[in-house]
Parts: structure tokens; sequence; C-alpha cells
């Protein structure tokens, strides 16, 4: 092939400019936002070495969105160039990096790869579509309440992902109409959103309440264990989870009357037969995570090492429920990356004094606020940053330092205003850019648009649920 012919294959956008072109001056543009921003005059109560790494922290976030460069090879690239610009030595940036968060982010994808494999998650999806007989506000219902349980011990993506294949199966079978029919609206964004509202219920639901756990600590030297999340999360979800479906059933109100293909539903799970020892097996390890997990305060042993040592359990001889070969090929290991390279550019963003600077900056307007006034506007502030945002680890890397700073200038305890953000950094209701809702996204049955109608009420009443929990429980439990 000669080469003016390959030239005329390669890709191009909608603008006629070659793919490779485009990320590479995004890339030139990148270097060049960061000179500019680190050689602006430096304000008044900023170090120079936290103006850089707040220039760096944009172009981070700007990378990570863009995806000029591979998720995973840019991650490693910022967090050994925080020694390069002199705003933390390799050491220090490498310690941050590899926290226990990590390890506990491993086990989590070898929990959700296990629960595939012994087919409990396949099972259960079956049944909760079974047990509604047909009824298509019953069926959204019981796959929203499926879904949202599954999240609290696995990540968002498996969950939500056990679920779907069901879903869609039934709108296949009942000819629901690709971007017209309502019933299917309400349970392709239904799925996503119980596994975003599940995955605050305890820190094993998801990456992110570890890395906001794992910053607090970093930050403020403060330890909040897994009984002490739950004991908010799970009455966050048990009472926003009905509440979303019957949002999701106002918005989206069913054409149909009932639903066919349960019937072979009921079939395919009649042929499973009992329950299987692989499925026991795995029920079995969980518990004993789960009891291990919650009772760390008596034991002290931290999460990330019985989360890892439970993980472990499913590769040995009886069990076998994982290979490895099996399962290395299965693990998200970008996004283990990148919650590893927010991990350590949020902990350098607290050191460097930036945060410290950006809090006054974005949050001096609420400093003499009530409590109460604090926490609502840090819950609306995370909702509406993932308009502009859509990385999560990125904003929580972000967050943490600044709030954790913005606390100690106004007498509040950092916890009042962390827990909220890391109960609001997964509640990407506006847009379906999270990789959860990408899931379901794809197939075409919703658009932006309707996902935004769904979500826009969701997200008034989750502001209300965080906002109460935090002031009913949390505060009670002397949390904050």
């Amino acid at each position: 092939m000669s080469t003016e012919t390959k030239m005329n294959t390669e890709p191009k956008g909608n603008s006629g400019m070659s793919v490779t072109m485009k990320r590479a001056i995004t890339l030139i543009g990148l270097v060049l936002l960061y000179f500019i921003l680190a050689k602006l005059p430096i304000p008044t109560g900023l170090k120079p070495e936290g103006q850089i790494a707040l220039a760096l922290m944009v172009v981070v976030v700007l990378t990570w969105v863009t995806e000029a460069i591979p998720i995973a090879i840019s991650s490693l690239f910022f967090v050994f160039i925080q020694h390069v610009i002199g705003i933390a030595p390799m050491p220090v940036a490498v310690a941050n990096f590899a926290n226990p968060t990590l390890l506990f982010v491993i086990s989590s994808f070898f929990l959700a790869i296990a629960l595939s494999e012994s087919g409990l998650s396949n099972r259960m999806s079956m049944k909760m579509t079974v047990l509604s007989k047909g009824s298509p506000k019953m069926v959204l219902l019981y796959l929203m309440m499926s879904t949202a349980l599954l999240s609290t011990v696995i990540s968002d993506v498996p969950a939500c992902a056990a679920f779907f294949t069901i879903g869609l199966a039934l709108l296949q079978k009942n000819n629901c109409k690709i971007g017209f029919s309502s019933f299917a609206k309400s349970l392709m964004i239904g799925i996503p959103f119980a596994s975003l509202i599940g995955g605050v219920a305890t820190p094993a639901g998801s990456s992110l309440n570890v890395l906001t756990l794992s910053l607090l600590k970093s930050t403020a030297n403060i330890d909040i264990s897994f009984l002490q999340w739950s004991a908010v999360g799970i009455p966050a979800v048990i009472v926003t989870i009905p509440l979303a479906w019957l949002i999701l059933s106002w918005v989206f109100p069913s054409e149909l009357d009932r639903l066919v293909g349960i019937e072979e539903i009921q079939k395919d799970l009649h042929a499973l037969g009992p329950v299987s020892s692989k499925e026991i097996k795995f029920v079995i390890i969980l518990i004993v995570m789960l009891i291990t997990w919650f009772t760390e305060p008596f034991h002290k042993i931290p999460l990330p090492v019985t989360s890892t040592i439970g993980a472990a359990l499913f590769f040995l001889p009886g069990i076998d429920l994982l290979t490895w070969d099996a399962a290395k090929n299965r693990i998200g290991w970008d996004g283990i990356l990148l919650i590893g390279a927010a991990s350590s550019l949020g902990t350098t963003l607290w050191k460097s004094g930036g945060a410290n600077w950006l809090a006054n900056m974005v949050l001096g307007g609420i400093a003499d606020s009530s409590s109460l006034v604090m926490i609502i506007s840090v819950i609306v502030f995370t909702v509406l940053i993932h308009l502009l945002v859509p990385v999560n680890p990125a904003i929580v890397s972000i967050m943490v330092p600044t709030l954790v700073a913005f606390a100690a200038t106004t007498g509040i305890a950092p916890v009042a205003l962390v827990v909220p953000m890391g109960f609001t950094v997964s509640a990407a209701f506006l847009l379906p850019l999270d990789p959860v809702p990408l899931i379901t996204y794809p197939e075409g049955y919703y658009k932006m648009t309707d996902y935004f109608k769904g979500g826009a009420p969701l997200c008034i009443v989750w502001t209300i649920v965080i906002t109460l929990v935090m002031i009913l429980i949390a505060q009670p439990m002397r949390l904050f």
C-alpha cells in the first residue's frame, strides 16, 4: 500500500482532521496551558509549589476527560512528573500512589468476577424478574432493588452489567421501540441509577468510597470505619431507591400493561436447578468478608487487608472460583491506575497548600454559614461538577483536600463536608457520561435529555436525603 493510500485511510473526525492530529494538537494545547498557569503571577496566599500543583491538576483533569493519552499511561506519567516539576519527590509521589486503596480496588474486581463466575448474579436477576409476574412497574422496582443490593458489596459497573442483560432481553422480547418506548427508558436508566445509589451504602460498593476515606486519612488524619460509613450509607440507599423508582415511573410511564417473555425466563431459572456448589462457596466467602469489614473497629485489621485475603480465597484449591489466567484480563487496570494517580495528586495538592487556597477562593462565600447550609452547598456543587468533570476520581482528588482545608478555616469538622461529597460523587444522575450509565446508553433506548429528565428530580431527592442522614444519623453518631 502506498504512503498516499495510507494517509487517505487514516480515521478523520467530523472536521476532516485526522484523529492523530487532533490528539497532537490537544496535547500541545495542554502543555502550553500548564506553562501559562504555572507562570502566572502568584496570587496572594498561594505558595509557588501550590500554584504548580493546581496548574498540574487542571491539566490532569483535562487529559483524563479528553483521553488525549490513554488513561492508564497518563495516570502513571502524572505520578512521576510531580518529581520533575518539584512538587513531590518520587518516593513520596509513588507512596501516595501505591497506597492500600489500590489493594482494595483490585480485590473488588476479583469479588465481582467471582460473583459472575459463580452464576449467582444470573440467578438473582432471573429470580427478581420472575417475581414481578409480568408487571412493568414491578419489573423496574425489583431490578432496581436487586441492582442496588448487589452494588453495596461490588463495584457499580459489574453490578449494573449483571442486571442489564436481563433487562435488555425483556425489552427485545416485548418489541420495545428504541428511542420511543417509555418502559425501555425507565428500565435502561433505572438500572444504572440503582447501581450508582447502591454503591454508596458501604465502602465496598465503590472504589470512590475508599478513595474518599483514604484521602480523608492522608489529609486530615481521620479514620472512618466500614461500620460507620455503612451506618449512614445504608439508610440513605433504603430511602432513595423506592423514591428513584417512583420518579422514573412518573417521568416515563410504561406503555405496556404486561410483559411477555417472563415464562421463558422462569423456564431458564428452573433449568438452573438447585443452588450450585460454586454459588454456595461464593456466598460463604462473601459473608466472611462482610463480617470482617463490619467488625473492623474490634479486630483492627484494615479493610484492604481483609479484602485482599478474602479475594485470595477464590483462587484456593477446592474453591477454584477463579484462576489467574481467567481473571487477569477482566480487571480494569486503567481504572486501578487512575485511582492510584488521583490519590497521589490529591495528597500533593493538599501538602502544597493549593487545596487551602482553592478552598478559600471557591467556598469562601459560605464560610460564615451554618453547617446545614455548608452540607447542602457541598452536595449541590458535587452534583453539578459532574457536568464539567465526568471523571469521578479526579473530582475526589480535588474535592477532599479542598474541603479539609476549608473545614480547618471555618471550624466545622472535615467529616461533615467530605462524607456528603463522597456519597454524592457517585451520583452521576444528570448526564450518562459515567462508566455505569455508559453500559446501557449505547443501546439507544434513551437520549441524554431523557437521562436528564429522570435524573434532575432525583438530584433534588438525593440532596435532601443525604442532608437528612448526615444531620439525623451521622451527627448523633458523633462523626462530626
